[in-house]
C-alpha cells in the first residue's frame, strides 16, 4: 500500500541514458519517471548524454541533469566526476531514495558507492538484464564485472527491482538476492496502444491493400544482434515459397542495416522488405495495427523483456518469439502467439506462416494478447507497485 506521508517524495533516479534516448531501459524509466510526477512525486534524473556538454533540461516536469562522458566504452558512458556529481545532488537536493538502472555499467555502481557514503540515504536498483556481450573479449569483461562490481551493487541495494521475468526466475547473479528482488514489468498505455484498424503501412509504403505485413521492431545496430534479424530475413525468404502477397517491415535504426539490405539483395528479397527507419511512437501505434502478426527471433538471455510484444498485444496483434530469456514468459504459447527455438529459420517461417494463414487463429491470439495485457502489463500497475517498493524502502528500509 501507499503511505501518504511519503507520497511526493524526492527521488534521484541514476541512469546511463534517457529520453529522448532509446532503448528498453530508457523507455521503462522514463515512464516511470513521468508517472510518479503527475501523481505528485518529485524526480530528478542523472544521466549521460551525446551532446557536446554538461547541462540541466526539464522534461514532462522530470528534472534532468546531462553528463556528457570522458569516453563511451561499448555504449557505456564514463564520466569521472560522477561519484562528486552524484554526491553534490544529494547534498543540495534534500533526496529520500536513490534509484538507479543497470545492466550498463558504471552509473548504477558509482551511486550504490555514494549510497554507502550517505548512509541515510537508501539505494533501490532497477536490474533490466544480466550484462552479456556478443564479442568474445567483451563477454569476458563482463563476466569479470558481473562476479566482482555488479555483485558489491547488488548487495548494497536496499530493494531490487527487475522488470524481467528471466531474472527474476532465472538469473544467476539475482538468486542469491531473491529476498530483497521484486518484479514489476513495463507496461503499455492502453488506451494509446488499441485495437484500432489501420492501413498506414500500406499508405505509407505503397503496399497492396490486400497483401499481408509480417513486422519487426528493434535496433538494428551491431550491440543488437542478439535480435536475430539475420534468421528472420532467411526465415521470410522460406515464407515467400509459400505466400506470395507478403511483406516484411522492419522498424528501427542502426548500423547494421546496410549488411541486411545487402542480405535481401543476396537471398532475392529486396522488392519485399521495408526498412523505415526509426519512427515516432504515433506511427509505431499505427504500424502495429497495419500488421498481420509481429515478429521478435532475438537469440540470446539479452532479450530480458521483450517490450514490443506487448505493445502488439495492446493492439491485438498475434506475436511470435524465441524461447530465450523474457520472451518465453511473456509469450503464452498458443494463446497470445507461438513460441520457436532460436535461431531455427525453418521453425520461425513455419511459425509466421501458421499465422498467415489461419486468419482465426491470428484473430484469436490477438484478443487474448489485448486481454494479458490488460491484466499484467499496464503503466499503472507498474506505477503502483513501484510507489510501494519506494515508499516501504524509504520508511522503514524494507519491502512488504
Amino acid at each position: 500500500m501507499n503511505t501518504p506521508e511519503l507520497v511526493g517524495m524526492n527521488i534521484l533516479m541514476v541512469t546511463p541514458y534517457f529520453f529522448p534516448e532509446r532503448g528498453g531501459l530508457e523507455n521503462y524509466a522514463y515512464n516511470i519517471a513521468k508517472r510518479l510526477v503527475k501523481k505528485g512525486w518529485n524526480i530528478t534524473v542523472v544521466c549521460s548524454t551525446r551532446e557536446n556538454k554538461n547541462g540541466g533540461v526539464t522534461i514532462d516536469n522530470i528534472k534532468i541533469l546531462r553528463l556528457k562522458p570522458n569516453f563511451i566504452l561499448s555504449n557505456t558512458p564514463i564520466k569521472f566526476s560522477l561519484f562528486s556529481e552524484i554526491l553534490n545532488r544529494l547534498r543540495s537536493g534534500n533526496f529520500d531514495l536513490i534509484n538507479a538502472h543497470t545492466p550498463v555499467p558504471y552509473f548504477a555502481d558509482v551511486s550504490a558507492m555514494v549510497s554507502k557514503l550517505c548512509n541515510d540515504i537508501p539505494f533501490v536498483l532497477t536490474y533490466h538484464n544480466d550484462l552479456i556481450k556478443d564479442s568474445f573479449l567483451m563477454n569476458v569483461v563482463a563476466k569479470m564485472y558481473n562476479f566482482t562490481i555488479n555483485l558489491n551493487t547488488l548487495s548494497l541495494a536496499k530493494k531490487i527491482i527487475t522488470p524481467s521475468p528471466f531474472c527474476y526466475n532465472e538469473s544467476r547473479f539475482l538468486q542469491k538476492f531473491k529476498d530483497k528482488l521484486v518484479w514489476i514489468p513495463p507496461g503499455v498505455d492502453i488506451e494509446k496502444y488499441s485495437t484500432k484498424e489501420s492501413k498506414r503501412l500500406h499508405e505509407l509504403y505503397d503496399l497492396p491493400e490486400s497483401s499481408k505485413v509480417v513486422l519487426f521492431v528493434g535496433a538494428m545496430n551491431r550491440g543488437h544482434t542478439h535480435k536475430g534479424v539475420h534468421y528472420l530475413l532467411r526465415a521470410f525468404k522460406k515464407v515467400l515459397e509459400k505466400i506470395n502477397d507478403v511483406y516484411l517491415v522492419l522498424v528501427g535504426k542502426g548500423d547494421m542495416i546496410p549488411e541486411y539490405q545487402s542480405m535481401c539483395v543476396e537471398l532475392k528479397i529486396f522488392d519485399r522488405v521495408v526498412f523505415t527507419g526509426f519512427v515516432e511512437e504515433s506511427d509505431l501505434i499505427r504500424f502495429y495495427q497495419s500488421s498481420d502478426v509481429v515478429v521478435l527471433p532475438s537469440t540470446t538471455v539479452q532479450e530480458g523483456f521483450g517490450m514490443v510484444l506487448i505493445e502488439a498485444g495492446a493492439c491485438g496483434k498475434p506475436v511470435i518469439g524465441t524461447r530465450v530469456g523474457g520472451m518465453k514468459y511473456v509469450i503464452k504459447d498458443g494463446e497470445t502467439g507461438l513460441l520457436v527455438p532460436p535461431k531455427d529459420e525453418m521453425a520461425l517461417a513455419k511459425a509466421i506462416v501458421k499465422l498467415l494463414q489461419d486468419e482465426d487463429m491470428a484473430k484469436k491470439m490477438g484478443i487474448n494478447g489485448r486481454k494479458l495485457v490488460e491484466e499484467k502489463y499496464t503503466w499503472n500497475r507498474s506505477i503502483r507497485l513501484t510507489e510501494d517498493v519506494y515508499t516501504n524502502v524509504a520508511l522503514k528500509g524494507e519491502f512488504t
